[in-house]
């Protein structure tokens, strides 16, 4: 496993490859910061936003929109950021969480308890006519989320219940229904994280707490292989590089209290699995 990024961070985050810029990009949410490694070149970029920021996304019209304070921005990568849509009624107790566009282009955003334990977070979509609206509630720290290649299927996961849910997903109607467990992990070390999904519909999920990656089976419901992470706190992953056939890993140092030298950095492992694009966000 090697490690990639030229530093480490308390709460490094949401990985995504962009496609078309063939560039890996992460968070670290408690800093506000986007990041921006360019493997090839080994160039290497860094953006600040006012305020912490806890999901990325591409944009179809360019640069990326992301998930900061109460609202969604548009990023360039000069540095230029500007509000796209504001939330309202926003409740204190909370703050966003993990994020992904479905194949529309609909930005899919959770939010989580800012004290990691009472259910008062929710989860959201944002259509791509800045209509905004709940989808989930009584939840406490949203998380991972991916859809099935078919995108038939919603996998969710709210990270204090250690269970994957999965729902039914209408693409056309941007709505979910009929929720139900695909695995109980609460036998495990750690708890389920962020997650993605490969071109087979294995679920990859990162154990915050349990040092490694995990790959579900959804048809059979079951683990079937894991990758472990030279440090406990594993935070996401995603599909990059030549072919989607390297798995990128996010970790972190929160809640360690000692961290070790492993902690807080993004790392790169090569799997026999590949990935699936990520989409683009039509906002």
């Amino acid at each position: 496993m090697e490690k990639i990024s030229p530093y480490s961070g308390d709460l490094y985050e949401g990985p995504i490859w962009h496609p078309t810029e063939n560039v890996l990009y992460w968070v670290n949410i408690l800093a506000g910061t986007i990041h921006r490694l360019d493997l090839k070149k080994s160039t290497y970029l860094e953006i600040k936003l006012k305020d912490y920021v806890s999901s990325i996304s591409p944009r179809v019209t360019g640069g990326l929109i992301a998930t900061s304070d109460q609202g969604f921005y548009a990023v360039n990568l000069d540095g230029d950021v500007k509000e796209i849509y504001k939330v309202k009624d926003w409740d204190p107790r909370n703050r966003f969480n993990d994020g992904k566009c479905d194949a529309v282009g609909r930005y899919w955003i959770g939010t989580m308890n800012l004290e990691e334990k009472y259910p008062t977070a929710g989860f959201y979509v944002l259509d791509t006519d800045l209509s905004f609206k709940k989808v989930l509630d009584n939840v406490t720290i949203s998380n991972g989320l991916a859809w099935s290649s078919d995108n038939k299927t919603l996998y969710y996961i709210d990270t204090p219940t250690k269970k994957i849910f999965e729902f039914d997903f209408d693409l056309e109607k941007g709505k979910i229904s009929n929720k139900r467990v695909l695995i109980d992990l609460s036998t495990i070390q750690g708890s389920p994280d962020g997650m993605t999904i490969d071109s087979k519909d294995n679920l990859w999920v990162a154990l915050f707490g349990g040092g490694k990656v995990i790959k579900i089976d959804t048809k059979a419901r079951e683990i079937v292989d894991e990758i472990p992470v030279p440090t406990p706190n594993v935070t996401s992953v995603t599909f990059g590089g030549e072919n989607l056939s390297t798995l990128y890993i996010t970790t972190a140092k929160i809640h360690l209290t000692t961290p070790d030298e492993n902690a807080g950095y993004v790392y790169a492992e090569k799997v026999s699995a590949t990935g699936t694009k990520i989409n683009f966000c039509g906002i």
